[in-house]
């Protein structure tokens, strides 16, 4: 899978590049290189950018996976909860690892569950933010029905 085949959207232009998804385990691995621009003022990755990031690509890994178990379903949600926590401080240059996963993405679930943990590309022991995101699936009459 490679950036291209996502469709264009907000925040998709911050410098994440999809390396690796695998849709059947519900996993995805992205890596980006820090800029100035993507930390605070306190020195961390801004919170702002670490939710864009994950709310699209997590969304993303959700919904092909869904399709995935079940294939003659349109699956569309909603996020009712996306938490961000910053973990430690980076410095411009670093090459950072994204790795997005959906430990409880099934198409039974209503709830489905993923998260994103953002460490360094060359000690995965570092971890600079961690994110975890709800989605609720949402009935759209003629919409979720069979393709």
């Amino acid at each position: 899978m490679t950036t291209s085949m996502l469709p264009e959207m907000y925040g998709s232009s911050v410098g994440a590049h999809v390396v690796n998804t695998d849709i059947e385990n519900g996993t995805m691995r992205l890596k980006m290189r820090v800029e100035a621009e993507h930390i605070t003022t306190s020195g961390v990755l801004d919170e702002g950018l670490v939710a864009t990031i994950a709310d699209n690509h997590t969304t993303f890994l959700l919904m092909s996976h869904s399709l995935s178990v079940q294939p003659d379903q349109m699956p569309i949600s909603v996020s009712i909860c996306l938490t961000v926590h910053t973990m430690a401080r980076i410095a411009p240059g670093t090459d950072i690892e994204i790795v997005c996963s959906t430990p409880l993405a099934t198409s039974k679930l209503k709830q489905p569950q993923a998260a994103a943990v953002f460490v360094d590309a060359h000690d995965n022991r570092i971890v600079y933010a961690k994110v975890t995101h709800s989605k609720q699936f949402k009935e759209v009459p003629g919409y979720n029905s069979k393709l």
